[in-house]
């Protein structure tokens, strides 16, 4: 598809639907916008009325376009959309963009308009971006059909990309890298990405050749486990802005899983598993869009050059803060630049203040002798300016390190601040990506240290088909059936049985052998101890036939007598290190793992790693490497290593029994006891949501 999707960016003719010589029509202006950016394709128009648009005959009719155009842009009431897009389909146009608003996004009651194009397309054949968009902005060849009027003057051409699934974000995002002085080249606004969607978009920019940077803006993914499978290959860096992060669900959380794996948790640990770089702000964006305009960060060993040393403090904070290595300037370096300078005005260490130092050529020499030096990774440069320093000394070194950059193959992150008429003009004469300040410099240098020395996370195809979105018909499990179930699996579970009255609880004991667990088998209690539903280490008979009584006593007014049923378990050795680890499907990720320590630290510290499933036992023990708490299960001070190697595959085991089996929508096991290590794992309890199956 992505070859066929070339016809989409680079058509040789457009017909644009629902214009009129109306000087509030907002189809004239995509027309304008075609003319501002020198498309040079063939322009075709067509509005109910006719008449003509400058130079330019509108057609009344579809039907009476002398040739068939490879794109249709169409911008006319809601209704009015499927009956143009089976014209379209008739006379044998494939590709359209829908720019009108008025469908889903505004009612579902207008649902059965979408529903009527998604027929429609397939039935001709056609494939659409939006509806409700302002469409494709392709700079490299003019193909601009946004419906608010565009300035060829002010958006560059450039090698970034950006997909976007709000018009105004589209527009905004071209207006902040054109301040920069830095160029979009495709920039699509994808609106209810009804038809096309953003895996669609990103597979056909991965393979562009003029998009060396690709961005995404996100409310929603519609198809984010198609995105995990087909990112990890792509060499590009891509940036994804997640919004919507605030969205509470409904349903409150019947799991320990479900409420430490929200929505925006899931989204961000699988983004950062697949390769993707993950951003807040625009602010961030376009400071990660700028780090990769620059050769790759292949290490981490950096200088500081700079004219300040407040500025050289903050810049340590920030090399600290992301990691890197301030190295040790080499002796002959330091003695040549010493040579330079009058003795105990500079400081010749990492960071470097030449603040007394205003010899440029000389400045720039110091500069190259730093990125020339084999352990230097990359430079973050801080150029503050007044008044009295002339504009040609200001952007000289700027233009110096643009050809230093291509030369030594580093880069240099440079932090630029000059009066206000010379700031701005040196940033709009030169194309060469300039920071506000060390923070965010050093931030996109970890950015792009991250990305090139990345190994990102590939999930095999056939895993998508495994398991659908979960469904609404669904029923909570008992903990015998939990537990049985771990047991199928290869999972150690204590010895149980279920009973229904004193006698087969004391008789369950006398065979399973004191000390025990007396807790209720119901599937409608979420935390057990809140209802003091669970009594543990119980030695002896006396004890189990009071606390059998009491338990019956509390119980009585919450269940019928045919549902009270309690599980009598054998208590688990002690000094095991209690864990959680759970799987769900997410709706936009699928189905995914988590892990943490019991108690407290996982659900309340939010100390949990989250995968995307299935996991390898190798990837397991990643996940048990991210969490703050690992040390507590490995060779720590005088406390041996824990059974690791046995949680690792404890983890993998629940991580694909989700895929397996298709009944299974969520699955917790808490606590799961890890004790040392070649001693293994012991599930306590477990919890099931499972799908009821017609």
């Amino acid at each position: 598809m992505t070859d066929v999707m070339q016809q989409l960016f680079y058509p040789n003719s457009v017909v644009v639907i629902g214009v009129s010589d109306s000087p509030l029509n907002l189809g004239r202006n995509i027309v304008s916008n075609l003319e501002e950016f020198s498309y040079s394709g063939e322009v075709l128009l067509v509005g109910k009325e006719g008449g003509m648009l400058g130079n330019r005959r509108i057609y009344d009719e579809l039907a009476k376009i002398p040739e068939v155009p490879e794109l249709a842009v169409i911008l006319t009431p809601a209704q009015s959309i499927p009956g143009i897009m089976e014209q379209c389909g008739k006379i044998g146009i494939h590709w359209i963009i829908i720019e009108s608003s008025g469908f889903s996004e505004y009612s579902q009651d207008r649902k059965y308009l979408e529903d009527h194009l998604l027929v429609l397309a397939r039935q001709y054949d056609i494939r659409f971006v939006g509806p409700n968009c302002i469409g494709i902005m392709n700079f490299d060849n003019g193909l601009v059909v946004s419906f608010s009027c565009a300035n060829s003057s002010l958006n560059r051409k450039g090698s970034l990309s950006l997909v976007s699934q709000s018009g105004a974000i589209s527009t905004t995002m071209i207006k902040l890298m054109g301040h920069e002085n830095l160029g979009m080249n495709k920039v699509v606004s994808m609106g209810n990405k009804l038809d096309l969607k953003e895996a669609d978009y990103l597979r056909y920019l991965a393979q562009d050749p003029k998009t060396s940077v690709i961005g995404l803006y996100m409310e929603g993914f519609s198809s984010g486990r198609e995105l995990l499978r087909i990112a990890p290959p792509i060499s590009k860096p891509i940036i994804v802005l997640k919004a919507n992060t605030s969205q509470v669900s409904n349903e409150i959380a019947r799991f320990h899983t479900s409420a430490m794996a929200g929505d925006d948790a899931v989204c961000g640990a699988v983004l950062a598993q697949a390769g993707f770089h993950r951003v807040y702000t625009l602010a961030e964006m376009r400071d990660l869009f700028k780090i990769f305009l620059l050769p790759p960060m292949s290490g981490r060993n950096i200088v500081v050059i700079g004219r300040s040393g407040g500025y050289g403090v903050l810049a340590a904070d920030a090399a600290k803060k992301y990691d890197f290595n301030l190295c040790e300037l080499p002796d002959n370096l330091i003695e040549s630049i010493n040579r330079r300078l009058r003795a105990g005005v500079i400081r010749l260490t990492n960071p470097l203040d030449l603040g007394d130092l205003w010899d440029t050529d000389f400045y720039i020499s110091i500069i190259e002798a730093v990125m020339k030096e084999r352990t230097v990774d990359g430079v973050l440069l801080m150029q503050t300016y007044t008044a009295m320093v002339g504009v040609e000394e200001i952007r000289k070194p700027i233009y110096a390190v643009q050809e230093l950059c291509r030369r030594y193959e580093k880069p240099v992150a440079v932090c630029f601040l000059a009066d206000r008429p010379v700031h701005f003009d040196t940033i709009s004469t030169s194309d060469f990506p300039l920071f506000s300040e060390p923070e965010s410099a050093v931030r996109a240098l970890a950015a792009s240290y991250r990305h090139w020395t990345r190994k990102p996370r590939v999930i095999q195809p056939q895993v998508l088909a495994s398991k659908e979105i979960a469904g609404e018909a669904y029923r909570i499990s008992t903990p015998d059936e939990s537990l049985s179930r771990l047991i199928s699996m290869g999972i150690k579970v204590p010895e149980f049985r279920v009973v229904y009255g004193l006698g087969e609880a004391l008789d369950a004991a006398s065979r399973i052998g004191y000390p025990v667990t007396l807790k209720t088998n119901s599937a409608k209690i979420v935390h057990k101890t809140e209802v003091q539903g669970v009594v543990t280490d119980i030695s002896d008979e006396s004890s189990l036939r009071r606390i059998f009584q009491e338990m019956e006593t509390r119980f009585t007014s919450m269940f019928a007598e045919g549902d009270r049923s309690y599980l009598l378990q054998k208590m688990a050795p002690k000094g095991g290190i209690e864990t959680i680890v759970g799987t769900k499907i997410d709706r936009e990720f699928g189905p995914i793992v988590v892990f943490g320590l019991g108690g407290v630290f996982a659900e309340a510290l939010g100390d949990i790693a989250i995968c995307a499933a299935p996991v390898s036992e190798k990837e397991a023990e990643e996940m048990i490497d991210q969490i703050k708490g690992h040390m507590l299960l490995k060779a720590f001070r005088n406390n041996p290593a824990r059974d690791v190697a046995e949680l690792a595959r404890v983890i993998s085991t629940i991580s694909l029994a989700l895929l397996d089996s298709p009944d299974i929508e969520e699955f917790e096991i808490n606590p799961l006891s890890v004790f040392f290590a070649g001693e293994g794992c012991v599930a306590i309890d477990a919890r099931m949501r499972v799908k009821i199956l017609e």
